[in-house]
């Protein structure tokens, strides 16, 4: 372990408590098993999630009882199926007996998932289930060679931009110890991608990790004015659908890999190949219902169980482990990434719409869904669908807020309370849309 690395383990047990850097050498490990070997491992970690979740839950004892379900009676990745599918409204609806009542319940943190499906809701991570996220995270990445400790640019809707972070030094510092830049894709346009090159001429990063869409505008303007980064050996993608693969490639000089995972599952899958993503299942289950909707059981979610949670995203899974190129995992298909349309400013600067979910991802909307529509520079729809627990005026508010933010005062802001979130032709929910170009 390089010296950075240990003074970093050091740092987080010591100074946070923090065990990320001990679990993810524990997780490390299990790159060098068999595929027999992750399957024992695996149903061992099941069998605990589950009499977890039983013994130490009012949802989940009640659940079994109700559908004469034992512990006993789940012990593999099949065995799931046997337990209904948590959804974002039976979460809202039954928060407080998801909680666990014994030592994992204390403590716990609250996250707001994404919503960039437009269906948020909120969960809680006990400190060992972040502690192991952060871990599978790292040990993931550890797989197509970036390392906990390689330099890394972020292009990204950082979290020093929201209100309560931005005057935060113990985040900068954090951001500063683990070697990172963060290049903010809130609003930006060719003129802020001159300062980013400089910024990465500078910095020197080995990583470029973020939004795939805003990462395709950048390569696309590096190509065109013949710019170069070579210190950049890896470019990771995440949060959106990965397209222009070739592009990027060619701009960077490098391989592209995607990620996938959501803010309630930080590690789900990585890349490590072109097209070929594996599931990294000795921490996280993935099964899938008739309509191929991922049903995610994140294994170690003690003091907050998740298991079979429907998140919103459609994929396949493969059932030969060998055809992946590191690991003893199996190989899923992103089917239906998240579809997003970036929005537009009076400047004609570009508004990320990944970042604006992010952004309202700190906040707790108490809605089931919404979609925002972008009509004009000052004119915004929002169809959204309330459930008991909404207070509409402190949704309009905190919506309209973080839209002011971004494109100023005196917008036109319409909300249509609907039944149900309009399809569009190519069959996929559009959560953030816009219906006009630059003039």
């Amino acid at each position: 372990m390089k010296l950075v690395e240990v003074f970093l383990s050091f740092l987080y047990l010591f100074a946070k408590k923090d065990k990320r850097f001990l679990y993810y050498k524990f997780l490390s490990k299990n790159l060098n098993l068999e595929r027999d070997e992750i399957i024992e491992t695996q149903e061992k970690n099941i069998k605990n999630l589950v009499h977890h979740a039983y013994y130490n839950t009012n949802y989940y004892k009640k659940l079994f009882d109700d559908n004469n379900i034992s512990p006993e009676d789940v012990k593999t990745k099949d065995d799931l199926n046997k337990i209904p599918v948590l959804t974002k409204q039976i979460i809202r609806t039954n928060i407080n007996n998801l909680m666990s009542k014994d030592r994992f319940g204390r403590k716990l943190m609250k996250v707001t998932s994404g919503g960039s499906s437009g269906n948020q809701t909120t969960i809680f991570y006990s400190p060992y289930y972040e502690h192991m996220s952060r871990a599978s995270w790292m040990r993931n990445n550890s797989m197509i060679g970036w390392m906990p400790t390689d330099k890394s640019a972020w292009i990204w809707g950082s979290p020093i931009e929201h209100v309560k972070y931005e005057k935060s030094f113990v985040t900068r510092l954090g951001i500063l110890l683990n070697r990172r830049i963060i290049l903010n894709a809130f609003k930006y346009s060719e003129k802020d991608f001159i300062e980013w090159h400089l910024r990465l001429l500078k910095f020197k990063p080995k990583i470029v990790y973020g939004y795939a869409s805003i990462i395709n505008e950048f390569s696309t303007f590096l190509l065109k004015n013949n710019l170069k980064l070579p210190s950049v050996k890896i470019v990771v993608t995440t949060a959106e659908k990965l397209t222009n693969r070739k592009i990027i490639e060619e701009a960077f000089d490098c391989k592209v890999y995607d990620q996938y995972g959501c803010r309630e599952v930080v590690a789900v899958g990585i890349e490590v190949d072109e097209n070929e993503m594996v599931l990294t299942d000795d921490v996280v289950i993935l099964n899938l219902n008739k309509k191929n909707e991922f049903l995610i059981t994140p294994l170690y979610s003690f003091g907050f169980p998740l298991i079979n949670y429907k998140n919103g995203d459609v994929g396949e899974i493969s059932s030969d482990y060998k055809e992946a190129v590191r690991g003893p995992f199996n190989l899923m298909k992103l089917k239906i990434g998240r579809i997003t349309d970036n929005f537009l400013n009076q400047k004609n600067q570009k508004v990320s719409t990944s970042a604006i979910s992010t952004y309202l991802s700190t906040l707790d909307l108490k809605i089931i869904q919404h979609q925002i529509i972008q009509k004009n520079y000052s004119e915004f729809v929002i169809n959204y669908i309330s459930d008991k627990n909404t207070n509409k005026n402190d949704y309009f508010n905190k919506v309209a807020f973080t839209l002011e933010k971004h494109f100023g005062n005196n917008l036109e802001i319409k909300f249509n309370n609907v039944s149900q979130i309009p399809v569009e032709k190519s069959g996929k929910k559009l959560m953030f849309k816009r219906t006009f170009n630059i003039n």
